[in-house]
Order: structure tokens, then C-alpha cells, then sequence
């Protein structure tokens, strides 16, 4: 898959794709490079973002549903966003409307990082390495 692998991207089912593309957007700078009533696809520098309404089984994934996750305090997925200043960035999204469970936090690694959530639940976390 070396010599084939073109870009890695993360797909997301959401309830209301306006409202998550809005907010990627808007708050998290993505660009929007493709969109249709069911789909859109977001990038930000190397990383591409699909947002998509349940996506039923079909005959490439027979017997798999994409759909937003159920319950708003549990998520299967966390993004992470590693960064240069884990502070810095937290004050500009949270200017932005970004609301986040707790402000940054050191870590006993060494790094610091920060976690919120987008509109349908999923983790975003701000990672600061050591």
C-alpha cells in the first residue's frame, strides 16, 4: 500500500451536516473541498475530514451502518490535534466559541493538552508534546 496510499482521512456520521460543517470550519479553520446534501469533505494542511449523514449498509460494507454516536457522553472516536502550544490554542477556540470539558491540563509525560467536544460528541483533543 506504500506506493498507492495517497491521503489517510477520518470519516465522521453526523446528525446535522450544516451544523458540523459550521463548526470544523468555522471554529477548527478546516476548508471545505467537496460538499453535498449528505456529504462533505473538510482539510486542514494534510488532514482530510469526511462528514457524513447515516451512511446505510451497501454492498462494499454489507451489514455496516455509520451513524452518529447514540449516547452525547460516550464516542468511539477521539481526534487529536498535536500542537506547538497546547495554551495558546485553547485561548483562540475558546474566543471562537470552542467550549472545552476543562482548561489544559500538564501531564505527568510532560506535555499539556485539553479535550472538547464538536457537535455530535466526538473527542477533540489538543495535544501539547513534550
Amino acid at each position: 500500500m506504500d506506493n498507492a496510499l495517497i491521503h489517510v482521512a477520518t470519516m465522521l456520521a453526523v446528525a446535522d451536516l450544516e451544523r458540523s460543517v459550521a463548526f470544523y470550519r468555522d471554529r477548527l479553520d478546516f476548508a471545505v473541498r467537496e460538499a453535498s446534501p449528505d456529504l462533505a469533505l473538510l482539510a486542514r494542511g494534510p488532514m482530510l475530514l469526511y462528514l457524513v449523514t447515516e451512511s446505510p449498509p451497501t454492498p462494499d460494507k454489507p451489514g455496516v451502518t455509520l451513524a452518529p454516536p447514540p449516547l452525547p457522553d460516550q464516542t468511539p472516536v477521539n481526534i487529536v490535534f498535536r500542537v506547538a502550544d497546547c495554551r495558546a490554542v485553547f485561548d483562540t477556540l475558546r474566543a471562537r466559541g470552542v467550549r472545552f470539558l476543562a482548561p489544559p491540563h500538564a501531564r505527568a509525560w510532560g506535555g499539556w493538552r485539553c479535550f472538547a467536544r464538536d457537535p455530535d460528541g466526538y473527542l477533540i483533543e489538543i495535544e501539547q508534546p513534550t
